[in-house]
């Protein structure tokens, strides 16, 4: 009893502090890794993906606390069911990716109630975010040799952007996600919302300003600036989609040409991200914005 008043009293102290903190997320890359970590972290990936399909397969009997102990789970092939040992994904990562099920579930229920039409959970052919519940236990950083450390996993791990951390805030939750240019790690932190605001007045320019959003010109500001933000999509896109239709789906190159695919698209979300990025910096600078 002593250990669960423990935990509800932190809840509730974590709670109300959170009521005076903004959340951000910080983006880390993985750096300079060798093929056996590519290899072992394709595999955390990969039975991440064979845990969850097996899950949702029989969410009555499966959706449980228990499952977290699994360490072999079945996994359906061209010839039929075979058994996968679990060999790097740790108790905690199940905890999370039971409660992101559970979580999805919630969603569909929501919908269901409002009158929309919902189906099952679909089974994934690709994991590509994995959930770390808690810093300090699911994964470990580094500060002052910038890496990190992923639950399961011995090797430290090099990362690029560490520096973007403030000092003061306070670390949460966070996601590996696995990408066609690498591997990143997302980290949700919180920071005090009284500083937030006093570095935003501190660039602020006193004037307000007016905003027309357009078909041309994205946006029109009163002060004669104008922004486009759309990014078309790139020739070599195009082509690649029309060399991935030529293919056999299922075999090698049509997995090549796929990737390579992806890796098109994940270019070009970025430079609309980035654009819009930049787009509200800037407007972040007024006190006032009309529309």
């Amino acid at each position: 009893m002593n250990k669960s008043l423990k935990i509800k009293q932190s809840l509730k102290l974590t709670l109300e502090k959170r009521k005076l903190q903004t959340p951000f997320v910080f983006q880390l890359k993985l750096q300079n890794l060798s093929k056996s970590d590519i290899d072992t972290l394709n595999r955390l990936f990969l039975e991440a993906k064979w845990f969850y399909n097996f899950i949702i397969a029989d969410i009555k009997n499966r959706l449980n606390s228990k499952s977290e102990k699994l360490k072999k789970v079945e996994v359906k092939t061209p010839n039929g069911f075979e058994e996968r040992k679990l060999k790097t994904l740790s108790s905690q990562i199940k905890q999370g990716i039971i409660e992101r099920i559970r979580n999805n579930l919630k969603s569909l229920n929501k919908l269901k109630e409002k009158g929309y039409k919902v189906g099952a959970l679909n089974f994934k052919s690709d994991f590509k975010s994995i959930p770390l519940k808690q810093f300090g236990n699911t994964y470990k950083i580094d500060f002052k040799r910038n890496r990190i450390r992923i639950q399961g996993i011995r090797k430290w791990f090099r990362v690029l952007g560490l520096h973007q951390i403030p000092k003061n805030a306070d670390i949460a939750n966070a996601y590996l996600v696995k990408k066609p240019s690498g591997f990143y790690l997302y980290v949700v932190c919180f920071l005090w919302k009284e500083e937030v605001l006093k570095e935003i007045n501190q660039k602020q320019v006193p004037l307000p300003i007016g905003i027309d959003l357009g078909v041309k010109d994205q946006l029109t500001l009163t002060t004669g600036e104008k922004f486009k933000w759309y990014v078309p999509e790139t020739k070599r896109l195009k082509r690649l989609q029309r060399i991935l239709a030529r293919k056999k789906k299922g075999s090698k190159n049509y997995q090549k040409v796929k990737f390579l695919i992806q890796k098109e698209w994940e270019y070009i979300k970025n430079k609309r991200k980035d654009v819009i990025n930049k787009v509200i910096s800037y407007l972040k600078r007024f006190p006032f914005i009309a529309v």
